[in-house]
C-alpha cells in the first residue's frame, strides 16, 4: 500500500484483542500468574518462531541479536524487572483500547504502512536520537514518508530511557502534545518508545489517566491485560500530584563513609540508572557527599564505589523484588505534612489513587494550556 491508495475499510476485526507483529511472529510469554496494581514485578521473554533467510539477512540478524541482548540487559538492570526486546524481530504491538496502540519502534517506511492499514492515525514517537542511533533507525526517512501521506501525522515527544524522573517531569508536555493530537487526527493513536515496555506504556497510562477518566489501578489493570509491560507508577503518581499541587524542591545529602576508595558515584534518584554522578571528598570528615534538590517523592538509587554497584548499609533499603535485587531509597517530603497538599500528594501517591471531578478538570485544562513543543 502506498500514500496515494485509500484504507481498506476493516470489517468484523475486533480491534481491542488484536496484537500486531511484522517480519517474524512475537510471542511474549509472562511469568507472571496475576497482574496486581500495588505489586507489577513481573518477567516478560520474546520467543520466536525462525523462518528461514539469507546468508546476509542472518548476519544483520546476529548483530541486531547481539544489540538486542545488550539492550535488554541494560534494561532489565535499569527497570527493576526481567525485560527482554528482540530488535530483530520487527515492530511488535498491542491494541489497548479500539483506538489506542502501544508497541516498539518503527524500523522502516514500510512500517508506516502496516499501522496506516490498521487505521493509526497519529504515529507518537518518545524516542531520543541516541534511541533510534543504537539500532541505526533512519527517523528522517521514516518522517519523510509520512509527511508525504495525507492520513496520518509523525510526532516526537522525547523521555530519556530508563529514566523514571525524567518520565515524571516529561508527562505534562508529553501528555499535553498527545491528547492535541488524538483531538486534531482522531482514529487510532500508536504510542511507541524503543521496545514498548517501558515509556510508552507509561505515556498511555497517564493519558488514560488523566483524559480518559479511568482510575489509575483500572487503566493498569486494562493495559497489563493487552501488553506485558512495565510502566513506571510511582513517576505518573507523582507527575500527577505535580500539577495539583505544585513541583516543590527540598535538600537531601547523601554520604558513604570510607577514605579507603577513590571513586563513589549515585545511579538512580533523579538522573536515571543510565547516568551517574561523582561524590565529594570531605577529607576533614572522612565522607563522600552529595548535596542535591529533589522535588517531594520517593526516589531509589545505588552507589557505585570504585566501580562495584552496592548499597549503604546506614540508609535506607528497599525490600528485595522477584529478582532479588534492593536499592537505597529516600523520601522526600513536604516540611507540613498536615497542610492540605501534603494530603492531596499522599493520596495521589497511595496504592490506588483516583481524581475528583475538579482534579480532572484542573489537569484536563492545565493539558490545554500548555505551551506547544516543536
Amino acid at each position: 500500500m502506498n500514500c496515494l491508495q485509500n484504507l481498506p475499510r476493516s470489517s468484523g476485526l475486533s480491534l481491542r484483542n488484536f496484537t500486531g507483529t511484522t517480519k517474524k511472529p512475537y510471542f511474549p510469554v509472562v511469568s507472571l500468574g496475576m497482574t496486581k496494581f500495588a505489586d507489577q514485578r513481573l518477567s516478560i521473554v520474546a520467543q520466536v518462531v525462525s523462518g528461514s533467510e539469507s546468508s546476509t539477512e542472518k548476519g544483520e540478524t546476529e548483530k541486531d541479536a547481539g544489540k538486542s541482548d545488550t539492550y535488554s540487559n541494560d534494561m532489565t538492570a535499569a527497570m527493576g524487572a526481567v525485560l527482554t526486546y528482540r530488535h530483530e524481530l520487527g515492530m511488535n504491538y498491542n491494541f489497548i483500547r479500539p483506538d489506542l496502540i502501544v508497541g516498539s519502534c518503527l524500523q522502516t517506511p514500510e512500517d508506516v504502512d502496516k499501522l496506516r492499514s490498521i487505521g493509526v492515525k497519529t504515529i507518537f514517537c518518545l524516542q531520543q536520537n541516541p534511541d533510534l542511533e543504537y539500532f541505526g533507525v533512519d527517523i528522517g526517512a521514516i518522517r519523510e514518508y509520512v509527511n508525504k501521506c495525507s492520513d496520518i501525522e509523525h510526532l516526537r515527544a522525547e523521555i530519556r530511557d530508563f529514566d523514571a524522573f525524567d518520565l515524571r517531569l516529561r508527562l505534562p508536555a508529553v501528555v499535553s502534545k498527545l491528547s492535541k493530537a488524538v483531538n486534531r487526527n482522531g482514529g487510532v493513536t500508536y504510542i511507541h518508545c524503543t521496545a514498548g515496555l517501558g515509556r510508552a506504556p507509561a505515556v498511555a497510562l497517564t493519558y488514560m489517566f488523566w483524559v480518559q477518566g479511568y482510575k489509575l489501578g483500572e487503566a493498569f489493570n486494562l493495559l497489563m491485560s493487552k501488553r506485558s509491560c512495565f510502566p513506571k507508577l510511582d513517576a505518573i503518581k507523582s507527575a500527577t500530584a505535580d500539577i495539583l499541587t505544585g513541583l516543590k524542591r527540598k535538600p537531601a545529602t547523601l554520604t558513604w563513609s570510607g577514605d579507603d576508595c577513590s571513586t563513589v558515584e549515585i545511579s538512580g534518584l533523579d538522573i536515571g540508572w543510565g547516568q551517574r554522578i561523582s561524590l565529594e571528598f570531605d577529607e576533614e570528615r572522612g565522607l563522600w557527599t552529595l548535596q542535591r534538590d529533589l522535588p517531594e517523592g520517593h526516589y531509589e538509587y545505588k552507589y557505585i564505589v570504585d566501580g562495584v554497584w552496592t548499597c549503604n548499609e546506614f540508609e535506607p533499603i528497599t525490600s528485595p523484588n522477584k529478582d532479588g535485587h534492593i536499592n537505597n531509597y529516600v523520601k522526600v517530603l513536604d516540611d507540613n505534612p498536615d497542610s492540605i497538599s501534603a494530603a492531596v500528594r499522599n493520596r495521589l501517591t497511595s496504592d490506588d489513587p483516583d481524581l475528583t471531578s475538579d482534579e480532572r478538570l484542573i489537569i484536563r485544562e492545565f493539558l490545554e494550556a500548555y505551551p506547544d513543543e516543536e
